[in-house]
């Protein structure tokens, strides 16, 4: 049995994270899936990326770290998170929590893309790899415009002899 199969990691891929009145955050233009660009290459103003890895509360990490990784051998991003910030998680107390999260964004502004790839989330932790989403990033080929249709013309004026 693996050490981490009640730890899981999810994520929203989107265009940007906004941090709303009273502590709330709004996704805008959240991508399912995959990602469709017309043309490559191209660069978009921004890339975001909201993490979140939950754990039994019982069992809170004692290590922790997030990669973003492209077409699964190329790391764009690393962050570790600090031992302290994963105490102050673990003393929150909420009797009826059956689960501890940390939560992050990691924003790429801006993000190039050179050809269809993919982007996934991992996370390491004391007790091994957790393999998160991934976000399929399409190119849609210019299409040959079809046959024009055939337009209808006028008949041509017949000479009548007079």
């Amino acid at each position: 049995m693996k050490k981490n199969d009640t730890r899981f990691l999810t994520a929203i891929f989107c265009d940007d994270i906004r941090q709303e009145i009273g502590g709330k955050l709004s996704f805008m233009g959240c991508y399912q899936g995959e990602l469709i660009v017309p043309m490559a290459p191209v660069a978009l103003p921004k890339l975001c990326l909201y993490a979140t890895i939950w754990t039994p509360k019982d069992r809170p990490f004692k290590s922790l770290m997030l990669r973003v990784v492209q077409d699964d051998d190329k790391e764009l991003a690393r962050l570790e998170i600090p031992e302290v910030g994963l105490a102050e998680v673990s003393l929150i107390l909420d009797e009826t929590a059956t689960r501890k999260t940390v939560s992050t964004a990691i924003v790429f502004s801006p993000f190039a893309i050179e050809k269809p790839t993919s982007l996934r989330l991992m996370a390491t932790t004391e007790e091994g790899e957790i393999i998160g989403p991934r976000l399929l990033i399409k190119v849609v080929a210019a299409q040959e415009p079809a046959a024009q249709p055939a337009v209808k013309s006028k008949p041509a004026k017949s000479r009548a002899a007079k």
